[in-house]
């Protein structure tokens, strides 16, 4: 699918409630599809169009009949010309980056935040993830393949070595568009042994087929936070749960701890993690990798650890699911809980909207309390400053991460 990029005034017209039209005028983005008054048919399910109330262009975005968020605002008022306006968002984005390290990788377009809802770019120096997680977005990729190496060399001053299209995640069922990725150039093999680094630390990242874009960047400040506790426990052990490519587990070995016990479902996870022990140059016997379901894992296991790191994928799918999942986020800090050392820290995490951080914190108070265990709240994180939260949406803060201490029993 494509769109045109003529005139604005070539554009469909969606008419809003007033409801929808007082929230896109406080930054809100997104029109339900219970605000939806009228609208004219192009013909097609999606379409970029005009936003409207009472013959006035509120906001220039894209609509979706299929989706419940029919509608999503990327300016407001009228755009008269997509292309320059999308490639302004871009070089707006990229631009709030340039603060961060140098060389490093990072989310540089963070879909509402940035003001382009739908879209992800992740950058791994030399190479970069377009992602797309709806049918709107999906209209513009031709646009987007070009617009996005030319743009990321202006900006960062370095030429994109290679390019993917990430159009596979789960979110897009809720869009009923279809799931794919493909690589727009570039050698596909050296993207999928791709290599990021962190603060030092080498990972192995696979960009084509990996978890989501391939590295979960939104972690950096989160394991900085475990990195300063482990470097004073130089002889401690560190419990990985759901380690993935070994985000945390990598870091902890490389600010010196003797052991970390990695466990994942995924046989190509651990493989991941193999590649990083070897491009760290860390000693395999610092480390042990589990494959297999993490709360069977827990369950048989005796051995106490100085930091046990729980991050699991989102629990919360949906506000209607809130409740099952808060059960089994209990169940597994209880069960991580146990194998805690008196004085160590336990990372858990959420990376799902739905949970706030205060019903995160409950949770996490009431299935201490259920071990009658006693300890500190310590540590409060979230996403780091690449996937920064727009006032106006609340839904794009989604992460949350907090470290508590276990307190010996008195």
């Amino acid at each position: 699918m494509t769109v045109s990029m003529d005139s604005h005034n070539t554009m469909p017209a969606v008419v809003i409630s007033p409801r929808a039209a007082r929230r896109l005028a406080d930054g809100f983005l997104w029109v339900y599809s219970n605000e939806i008054e009228g609208r004219d048919d192009p013909g097609a399910p999606v379409y970029w169009c005009r936003f409207m109330r009472e013959g006035r262009t509120l906001a220039t975005g894209y609509f979706n009949r299929h989706s419940l968020i029919a509608g999503r605002a990327v300016a407001w008022g009228e755009a008269h010309d997509l292309k320059p306006l999308l490639e302004d968002r871009l070089v707006s984005a990229f631009t709030r980056r340039l603060t961060l390290e140098n060389g490093s990788s990072a989310r540089i377009v963070f879909s509402e935040a940035d003001l382009l809802p739908g879209l992800v770019v992740d950058f791994f120096p030399p190479f970069a993830v377009l992602q797309s997680s709806t049918a709107g977005m999906d209209l513009i990729l031709p646009l987007l393949e070009a617009s996005v190496p030319e743009l990321i060399e202006r900006v960062f001053r370095k030429t994109l070595q290679g390019l993917v299209l990430r159009c596979d995640s789960a979110v897009r069922r809720l869009e009923a568009v279809d799931m794919f990725r493909r690589v727009v150039f570039g050698d596909s093999a050296a993207m999928m042994r791709a290599e990021v680094a962190e603060d030092g630390v080498r990972y192995a990242a696979d960009l084509v087929a990996g978890q989501k874009t391939g590295f979960f960047l939104d972690q950096r400040e989160n394991r900085r936070r475990l990195a300063a506790f482990v470097r004073g426990i130089p002889s401690g052990r560190v419990l990985d749960l759901f380690c993935y490519s070994g985000g945390w587990g990598l870091r902890a070995l490389k600010e010196g701890v003797r052991h970390v016990t990695f466990v994942d479902e995924s046989r190509d996870a651990l493989d991941l993690v193999k590649s990083g022990l070897a491009a760290n140059g860390i000693d395999p016997e610092r480390a042990e990798l589990h494959h297999g379901d993490v709360f069977d894992f827990l369950a048989r296991q005796q051995e106490l650890y100085d930091a046990v790191v729980s991050d699991p994928p989102a629990f919360v799918k949906s506000r209607k699911n809130l409740p099952q999942a808060i059960k089994a986020y209990q169940k597994l800090i209880r069960m991580a809980w146990r194998r805690l050392k008196p004085g160590g820290m336990l990372f858990v995490c959420s990376c799902s909207h739905h949970l706030s951080e205060s019903e995160f914190l409950n949770l996490l108070a009431e299935a201490v309390a259920k071990e009658h265990g006693l300890a500190h709240l310590v540590y409060r994180g979230g996403q780091s400053q690449d996937h920064p939260v727009l006032l106006s949406m609340p839904e794009t803060s989604y992460l949350k991460c907090l470290g508590v201490r276990k307190l010996a029993a008195a």
